[in-house]
């Protein structure tokens, strides 16, 4: 027993050191992060592209929309999703970078998009596109920072501007919210269930979600904390939006739910990868040492 559980170990130690180091996992966030932030934008896009019929009826007999207002909307919808996802996953080595470009335009869609689908009083729908957008801005820190990094090859790098720490702290912060309105509100493990059903789990849940939170608001330990909350939120997201065993009905509810939680996951990778920032817990003990 003893010698195949050292077989065992022998064979997965050389593995788990390979994908394990910094490097490896820089690498590794740096391909699935911006993937992962554009995974629910290009869902939405084909979506329209390839059930336009449901669309027209939703956009003509629920939001009330004109025939010909309602297919521009959806068209502008789809080209704007394509291009800002394409712009930001187009491979590196075509130059110039179209990456900030295209998150500018998801970001403008992300506005727009609560209203465009009579959602802007759904608080959990805004929830979600203000995290979406705090991705979008940590995206968008990153290419600055990069290209801040490249023209001050061989020359002292400089400390970073107040304006690119106050982008990073709004994205982190934005990145944030629909964690704390899952903590304050959610129907599984809210504060208000504390009160109404109070269980081990709703505690566990409230305790979880508020502290990894407040960790990456404040910078602190940022890298573990954001993996952490992104490794709970695949987890639910799996146990919430299973869109492939529920009724035709829930369906696409479901599933874009279930993409646009994924996107989020994104952005949490990639606050992994760049860190918090100059505002931070982190860069303050890292000056302090």
């Amino acid at each position: 027993m003893a010698a195949y559980v050292q077989q065992i170990q022998q064979a997965v130690e050389p593995v788990l050191e390979y994908w394990l180091t910094k490097r490896r996992r820089q690498e590794f966030l740096a391909n699935a992060g911006p993937a992962l932030l554009c995974l629910t934008f290009v869902e939405d896009a084909l979506r329209v592209l390839l059930r336009w019929t449901e669309q027209m009826q939703f956009m003509t007999k629920t939001m009330k929309r004109g025939w010909l207002f309602g297919g521009l909307l959806l068209l502008i919808s789809m080209v704007t999703q394509f291009a800002g996802s394409a712009m930001i996953l187009r491979p590196a080595h075509y130059k110039p970078s179209r990456v900030k470009m295209g998150c500018y335009i998801l970001l403008g869609f992300v506005f727009v998009q609560p209203f465009m689908y009579g959602q802007a009083r759904d608080l959990d729908f805004i929830c979600r596109s203000v995290t979406l957008a705090g991705g979008l801005l940590l995206l968008i820190w990153s290419e600055n920072d990069k290209q801040q990094r490249s023209e001050d090859i061989g020359l002292p790098r400089a400390v970073e501007g107040a304006s690119a720490d106050r982008l990073q702290l709004s994205g982190r912060l934005l990145l944030c919210s629909l964690f704390f309105f899952q903590a304050m509100y959610s129907e599984k493990g809210g504060l208000h269930t504390l009160f109404t059903k109070p269980s081990f789990f709703t505690f566990v849940s409230f305790v979880t979600l508020i502290g990894l939170s407040a960790l990456v608001c404040l910078g602190f330990k940022t890298e573990w904390s954001s993996l952490l909350l992104a490794v709970i939120l695949f987890l639910s997201n799996l146990y919430m939006y299973p869109f492939w065993t529920v009724r035709e009905s829930l369906k696409d509810f479901y599933r874009y739910y279930f993409f646009q939680t994924l996107s989020i996951i994104g952005g949490l990778m990639l606050l992994a990868l760049h860190g918090p920032g100059g505002i931070s817990l982190d860069k303050g003990m890292k000056k302090a040492i």
